[in-house]
């Protein structure tokens, strides 16, 4: 008899259910390189051909803080929003005049470009043969299924920011994520690309993550590492009295 597919519907008591059933993952810096963590390469040129602005900060400080205070805005701002407010913001303290929505077309054709980590693809497609993937982004929903589809990914379940309205490290993602998939959050794994997410795993009482940074030029051998670990966990979970816990691939 052939096993079902992690498509196919199976209705288990709780109480029978051991180790990982389902798994969710980050979209940019775990799935695909790049994101918005990252200073956009479209802005990181503008700053580069008007040398005569210096700043105290950063670049790249310089944005990665401001996004943050975006993303932490209340009451929620869009994706497409809270790159408006940041790209203004840079652009005033590096004292530049520039097209503001042409920078953020140029940014979203970045996220749409972006390449998949190596090994991603083959991984993934085995580990959907026995379970759910859910992925969970604070990406634009567009921009998200546009580099999904070029790298020839693709998942039943995508939770994004602009759906439920909120931004990670808020649970409610992550929540909704699990509902999705159909199972105990206990029962879920996380793979994820920094520790942000796992501040609020417990409070979905979502029991383990592996952890994969893309920090240099090993990024892409962290990540290979972090999709093989969860394959390696989830099978050895299905076995009792399996361990559970934070791991760190890279």
């Amino acid at each position: 008899m052939e096993p079902p597919s992690s498509r196919t519907r199976l209705v288990v008591a709780e109480s029978n259910l051991r180790g990982f059933r389902g798994l969710t993952v980050d979209a940019f810096g775990c799935l695909l390189r790049g994101g918005p963590g990252q200073l956009p390469n479209a802005l990181r040129k503008i700053v580069g051909e008007r040398k005569g602005n210096r700043n105290v900060r950063s670049p790249e400080d310089l944005w990665r803080d401001t996004f943050r205070k975006y993303i932490r805005a209340n009451p929620f701002l869009s994706f497409r929003e809270v790159h408006r407010k940041t790209i203004q913001d840079f652009f005033r303290a590096f004292g530049i005049a520039n097209d503001v929505d042409g920078c953020i077309d140029a940014v979203f054709d970045e996220y749409r470009s972006s390449s998949a980590y190596p090994e991603v693809s083959a991984v993934l497609r085995d580990l959907e043969q026995e379970v759910p993937v859910a992925v969970v982004s604070n990406m634009d929903t567009t921009a998200l299924l546009g580099a999904l589809q070029r790298n020839g990914l693709t998942f039943t379940f995508i939770i994004t920011s602009d759906e439920e309205q909120r931004y990670k490290p808020d649970p409610s993602l992550f929540q909704r994520a699990v509902r999705y998939l159909g199972l105990p959050a206990a029962n879920v794994l996380h793979v994820g690309s920094s520790y942000a997410a796992f501040t609020i795993l417990s409070k979905c009482a979502t029991s383990s993550g592996i952890l994969g940074r893309d920090r240099s030029s090993l990024g892409a051998r962290s990540m290979a590492r972090g999709y093989h670990a969860a394959s390696r966990i989830c099978r050895a979970s299905w076995a009792p009295r399996s361990g559970r816990g934070l791991r760190r691939t890279d």
